[in-house]
């Protein structure tokens, strides 16, 4: 009996240092030689501050800048009642600030399922245009130019998308 327990100490502490030392330093050295820059969470500078990362979405509340995704996660079904009336609170909100009474992009109304998604569509961020060069006396064909100049596309899918904290950081660029 007291072999098969000191055995299995043994066996617990090997796997100990091969699973949560050797591993652990083995993939965080291939991280950093490989992909330094999201290894160490896709910070984003500006005169060397740390504005945000790129990789979790910050919340952007005034006039001056693009809106991302709401931050707020939810559990509600999309078919329960609570929901679609806080969707169309959403959308008639985000409809007046933006003083438009076009369709307003999905994404702006809705919740990523993590709450923190960075990105917003091209659909989602010329939306927001006039609101934004109105607020910021800036034309119309200024803020396009950023939207085009930092889009991304997605290999897999081709749908092109928007990181808002790149955008908001261009916006800031140009004053």
């Amino acid at each position: 009996m007291k072999r098969e327990i000191l055995g299995s100490l043994r066996f617990f502490l090997l796997m100990t240092v091969i699973c949560g030392g050797i591993y652990t330093l083995a993939v965080t050295g291939v991280a950093q030689l490989f992909f330094p820059h999201q290894a160490n969470g896709s910070l984003m500078e500006e005169n060397s501050k740390i504005i945000g990362s790129t990789l979790i979405g910050q919340e952007f509340t005034t006039d001056q800048y693009f809106h991302g995704r709401p931050s707020e996660v939810s559990q509600l079904s999309p078919y329960d009642p609570t929901y679609k009336e806080l969707i169309a609170e959403r959308t008639e909100a985000i409809r007046s600030e933006n003083d438009s009474l076009e369709e307003v992009p999905a994404e702006l109304v809705m919740a990523s399922a993590s709450g923190i998604d960075p990105h917003i569509s091209l659909a989602g961020a010329k939306y927001q245009v006039k609101r934004i060069a109105d607020s910021r006396n800036i034309e119309l064909q200024r803020i396009n130019d950023i939207i085009e100049a930092n889009k991304e596309k997605d290999l897999l899918t081709g749908n092109e998308y928007i990181n808002v904290l790149v955008l908001n950081t261009a916006l800031d660029r140009l004053e």
